[in-house]
């Protein structure tokens, strides 16, 4: 029983499913030449059968015919007409039975012998006595007895009749002889195709079905695995999903869940129209340094605490920046906003100290028909800078002309072109730093104005006059072309192999000659394509959905120039963009760096880290301040950190000069700035 198993398991073991149908051919085919063999053998005997009845049959015809002869030869010594062609009748028959018996299949030696051999062969007294009768029918009467008297001795006692007899004995002889050969070939057969087709269904059949069992239960288990695994996924994504569009400080949703927000209020068609307020802390950061970043952010917990109870739990409340809120509600704005200046008169009660806080917001409400939030925000946000503008601790409804000086915004959109042309924009380099060894990986290229009357402009100041007036796409140019420029210088000085991250509007990813305008300027400075990083909002891959900006994305990644994601965790931009798109890394925002090492900060930012480390893409962590940021982060694995405990942006000479002072040495964050 046990070596049946072992060859039950050994053949489980070795049948191939792919090969199964080779097996099954055999089986079936053996099982046809079986079944062919017995038919022919079963046909075989049949034909035997009645072969030898037709052979016995002849041979005791053939006895009866001589008695019938000679009983008439004697009673009618003198034939008449009739008696005459009775005897050729009866002579004919024999002659006939006789050839029949002669070509019969069932002839042996012995036969053969008994016929033809002896001193008085069977085959010659037949031959004679059919003479003799046929004499019989044609010769006279008077020569009859002579005829008879010899019919009588050849068919007397030991002569044909008994010849006759012996014959038909050995026929039957013969007969069984070969229908007992014949029947022992039927039954080896059978009994072959018995042991064939056990051994068939023990050796293919049942093991292919214990190997066809074994695979579906295999197959079922690894649906269940599967199942399981696509649960868990599903519950990874909800978990991802739901870090991605909340804030992990406070818990509220961020500003793309918002959006979402905003949109599924217009669609779903129940609202009319809707408030949204724009709530900024007034002096948090001082407030923040005073007490310490724990005490921060338990105040921020609170404050969003606090603006939860300010609306219905049908409105929404979310945290947009580190000390910005935003909140949309279906009341009167102006009333919600009286409200919530109302409860901040209260002081915050932060490890047993009172810590008063008051706050600006700039609202505004918005109809059915506009379905744009990031204008709706940014209406709000104006809103809410001319509150700061104020002196804060008040709330401002939005105009269209709300804090805009129309004839200052005028004159820079005018003055910005000259700048452009006369090369007042400058770009300067912020550093970028390998976390692992504190070594030079790159620098970030930022835009500013040297405005001749107005001082060092950064681009919160001028960026509205440039998409204004449309010089967007001419002003990332002019920065790209003065920045791959000092690149060339540096390289050529042997200061340091650079590699310069560039900022680039949508307008700017959309641009029909950006591949030719990029790739021009690179190859005249002598760098490689691996020396330029493009750096994009998680906004421009939103608006960037037209053909072109498709078409330069993808040239871009081909042409082995990496693109980055930059400020993410604070866009709109889904998780499926990371894999739509050719990126090679994302930028943190600061503000998930800002908090860190707090725990709730610390597992965004490492399930940031690990979603970037299954799809293949590095991280540059933004607004590093302290050594212990970058450690965390370093052991977190994050590779590249950039931030003010590294270095500030600079011009071109200050950044050349602490090139020669940094370059080719560790940096620490917060001691080489």
């Amino acid at each position: 029983m046990h070596r049946l198993r072992a060859i039950f398991r050994w053949g489980t073991r070795h049948i191939d499913p792919e090969r199964l149908w080779l097996q099954y051919g055999f089986a079936l085919l053996l099982t046809l030449c079986l079944l062919t063999a017995v038919h022919f053998v079963s046909d075989a005997i049949g034909r035997h059968s009645d072969s030898a009845t037709e052979t016995i049959d002849a041979s005791g015809r053939l006895a009866v015919r001589s008695q019938q002869i000679l009983l008439l030869a004697k009673n009618a010594p003198g034939l008449d007409g009739a008696g005459r062609d009775a005897m050729a009748q009866l002579t004919q028959d024999f002659e006939t039975t006789y050839q029949a018996l002669l070509q019969s299949e069932i002839w042996a030696n012995r036969l053969q012998d008994h016929h033809d051999g002896g001193l008085a062969p069977l085959n010659s007294l037949i031959t004679e006595f059919a003479g003799l009768a046929n004499q019989m029918a044609i010769r006279p009467a008077e020569e009859s007895p002579t005829v008879i008297a010899r019919l009588q001795e050849l068919h007397g006692p030991l002569g044909m009749f008994d010849a006759l007899q012996t014959s038909a004995s050995l026929f039957t002889a013969q007969s069984r002889s070969e229908a007992l050969r014949l029947q022992y070939i039927l039954d080896t057969i059978l009994i072959i195709s018995g042991v064939a087709l056990v051994v068939v269904a023990l050796f293919i059949f049942l093991p292919a079905q214990l190997m066809v069992k074994s695979v579906i239960k295999e197959l079922r288990n690894k649906t269940a695995v599967l199942c399981s695994s696509q649960k868990q996924l599903r519950d990874m994504n909800d978990q991802l999903n739901h870090l991605v569009s909340h804030d992990a400080l406070t818990g509220l949703p961020n500003r793309a869940h918002m959006s979402e927000f905003m949109n599924s209020l217009m669609d779903t068609g129940k609202v009319r129209k809707y408030g949204v307020l724009f709530i900024g802390l007034d002096g948090f950061k001082a407030i923040n340094d005073t007490i310490g970043h724990e005490s921060g952010d338990l105040l921020l917990t609170s404050v969003a605490g606090r603006l939860q109870r300010c609306v219905d739990d049908d409105d929404l409340v979310a945290r947009v920046g580190g000390d910005e809120f935003l909140l949309t509600t279906t009341e009167p704005p102006d009333d919600v906003a009286k409200r919530i200046l109302t409860t901040f008169e209260d002081p915050f009660g932060i490890n047993g100290r009172n810590i008063t806080l008051t706050t600006s917001i700039g609202y505004l409400t918005t109809c059915f028909e506009n379905r744009q939030p990031d204008q709706i925000l940014g209406n709000a946000a104006i809103a809410l800078h001319a509150a700061k503008s104020g002196g804060g601790r008040r709330a401002v409804a939005y105009c269209p002309r709300l804090g805009e000086d129309s004839a200052l915004m005028r004159q820079l959109q005018i003055e910005l072109r000259d700048a452009i042309r006369d090369g007042q924009i400058e770009p300067w380099f912020q550093p970028q730093v390998n976390l692992a060894d504190g070594t030079l990986h790159g620098a970030e290229v930022l835009a500013r104005w040297r405005h001749p009357t107005r001082g060092l402009l950064t681009p919160d100041r001028f960026l509205p006059a440039a998409e204004r007036a449309g010089l967007i796409v001419e002003l990332d140019h002019a920065i790209w072309q003065a920045a791959i420029r000092q690149a060339e210088r540096w390289q050529a000085d042997a200061l340091w192999r650079p590699q310069i991250s560039l900022n680039a509007a949508p307008d700017t990813i959309a641009d029909p000659h950006l591949i030719e305008k990029l790739l021009k300027r690179i190859q005249e400075a002598s760098l490689e394509s691996d020396q330029v990083i493009i750096e994009v909002l998680e906004t421009t891959l939103i608006e960037s959905a037209d053909d072109m900006a498709a078409i330069n994305i993808d040239t871009l990644a081909e042409c082995g120039i990496s693109l980055e994601l930059d400020d993410f965790g604070t866009g709109y931009a889904s998780l499926s963009k990371l894999t739509q798109l050719p990126l090679a890394g994302i930028k943190l925002d600061r503000s998930l760096i800002a908090p860190l090492p707090d725990a709730g900060a610390d597992s965004v930012v490492r399930a940031i880290l690990a979603l970037a480390a299954e799809l293949g893409l590095s991280v540059v962590a933004e607004g590093i301040e302290e050594a212990e940021q970058a450690e965390h982060l370093n052991v977190r694995g994050c590779a590249i950190g950039q931030g003010y405990g590294f270095g500030r942006p600079m011009p071109p000479n200050e950044f050349t000069n602490w090139l020669g002072k940094h370059a080719n040495e560790q940096l620490v964050a917060g001691r080489a700035a």
